[in-house]
């Protein structure tokens, strides 16, 4: 498992999103939402949906919501905003 030096780690972050999407789309089925779904091209969530993400990760994970946080890059899986999410974590 790969963790920051204040403990958050990688799959903290993944069950956080995944948990997310989950509770905002209850109709779409837990097996679906893997580390590989884009949240660019599944319908999983709408663009309302991605900010309030967004802002549930900075509030949980303690980051500030900056301009870079909206790059496609980061959306183009579960596992890759992770990975943005965890690199914030290690900035603050």
């Amino acid at each position: 498992m790969v963790e920051t030096q204040d403990g958050a780690s990688l799959d903290d972050a993944r069950a956080a999103i995944r948990a997310f999407i989950l509770g905002r789309s209850p109709g779409l089925a837990p097996e679906a939402v893997t580390g590989q779904t884009s949240l660019v091209t599944s319908d999983a969530l709408d663009s309302i949906g991605v900010l309030d993400l967004m802002m549930e990760l900075g509030d949980r994970f303690g980051f500030e919501i900056e301009e870079d946080a909206f790059a496609v890059e980061h959306f183009e899986s579960i596992d890759a905003l992770a990975a943005y999410v965890v690199s914030k974590r290690h900035q603050a």
